[in-house]
């Protein structure tokens, strides 16, 4: 049975694209988000309540050193994001990931997907610049090249100033990466007023940037 994109939901997604997993296999059907057990702690507590509001299920949270995990087990969920929303489950996925069409048609919905990856994928710093100290950026890295284009043409379409794509090969990933930067005071403002961050850690950076 299908149901309503709600801006909540949305955000869930973009969520699992940054940092997330679907498992199905030997009649196991998993969902799955991965974190920094030290600077996401917070941000956890918040996905799993919004997975209780909008999927209606119980996530466990588990704290290694290394990890934050948030695991649930539900075929119908798994169901709803490989049929519906189309999102990949299989080895490789990372690298094939983007926005689902009846999220990214919608700006409503598509921003709080972008949120959600931001929130998982992305960073938010500062950096010394010639004439301009303290310089603040946003910058979402992901090893999907469809989704960093995805993202930088939404942004765009919505005025903000977005450089271009640049990648790079880590020497822990044998997967190119790929960088989607949003520069200066004026994006992270507008960010900040339009699309927002879920992640208080992120937040706080971009509030400090700001002097807030």
């Amino acid at each position: 049975m299908k149901y309503e994109t709600s801006l909540e939901e949305a955000e869930l997604i973009g969520a699992l694209l940054g940092d997330g997993h679907i498992y199905r296999r030997n009649r196991k059907y998993i969902v799955g988000f991965t974190g920094n057990p030290i600077t996401d702690r917070d941000y956890f507590e918040y996905l799993k309540k919004l997975i209780s509001t909008v999927w209606h299920k119980e996530a466990k949270i588990k704290f290694r050193e290394r990890a934050v995990r948030i695991q649930l087990n539900s075929k119908s969920l798994v169901y709803r994001l490989i049929e519906e929303f189309k999102i990949p489950f299989y080895k490789g996925k990372c690298a094939k990931v983007k926005i689902p069409k009846q999220i990214a048609k919608d700006w409503k919905l598509a921003k709080c997907a972008i949120r959600g990856v931001m929130d998982t994928d992305g960073s938010v710093f500062m950096a010394d610049k010639p004439g301009s100290p303290n310089y603040p950026s946003i910058e979402l890295t992901t090893t999907s090249k469809d989704l960093s284009e995805q993202v930088r043409n939404l942004l765009r379409n919505q005025g903000f100033k977005v450089a271009n794509i640049w990648a790079y090969c880590s020497k822990t990933s044998v997967l190119p990466a790929y960088k989607v930067p949003l520069n200066g005071r004026q994006n992270l403002e507008k960010w900040i007023r339009e699309i927002g961050f879920s992640n208080p850690h992120k937040k706080s950076i971009a509030l400090k940037a700001l002097g807030e």
